[in-house]
């Protein structure tokens, strides 16, 4: 019988030991990575949500600025985002003025995305925070397992990407 801390409401400090069986669920890789990425969430939300900046916005302005000029295709694919979410979610930067669509010179059919100078101050502090964040959130893991885990999931990601098939 696994032992899990259950959240009360939003309150972290008001966990409640519980004797809950988990052992079959916990046996699925795919339960275990959406139970972490609630739980990174909800601290996500704590602890930036001031900055009003979602997860899935902070994935786009990262990406963004990793790769300037990056195609709307190209953007949805880093993200393994299905397109119209990538658009509405796009449009809304747009509409904050965080990021700027071009056409792309060597390619003038093809749209890229750029960070605008707000933007790319609202990223560089989200992104600060972020840091700080996920360093936190993973503070359990020593750097080698914390290495690990990245390396296992990008992996694991890279695997799952090939076998996928847009439907």
């Amino acid at each position: 019988m696994t032992k899990r801390k259950k959240r009360i409401g939003k309150r972290r400090s008001a966990a409640v030991e519980t004797a809950t069986n988990y052992k079959l669920m916990d046996a699925f890789a795919g339960h275990l990575t959406r139970v972490v990425q609630v739980r990174l969430f909800q601290l996500y939300f704590e602890r930036l949500g001031h900055l009003g900046v979602s997860p899935g916005a902070f994935a786009v302005l990262t990406a963004i600025s990793s790769n300037p000029g990056i195609p709307h295709g190209a953007l949805s694919d880093v993200l393994a985002a299905h397109g119209p979410n990538i658009t509405k979610l796009v449009d809304r930067l747009v509409r904050e003025g965080w990021v700027e669509r071009h056409k792309l010179p060597d390619d003038r059919r093809t749209t890229g995305h750029f960070l605008t100078a707000t933007g790319k101050a609202k990223t560089d502090a989200v992104l600060k925070a972020g840091l700080a964040h996920d360093k936190d959130a993973t503070s359990a893991l020593s750097a080698a397992e914390r290495a690990t885990l990245l390396r296992l999931l990008a992996k694991l990601d890279r695997a799952l990407a090939a076998d996928s098939h847009p439907g």
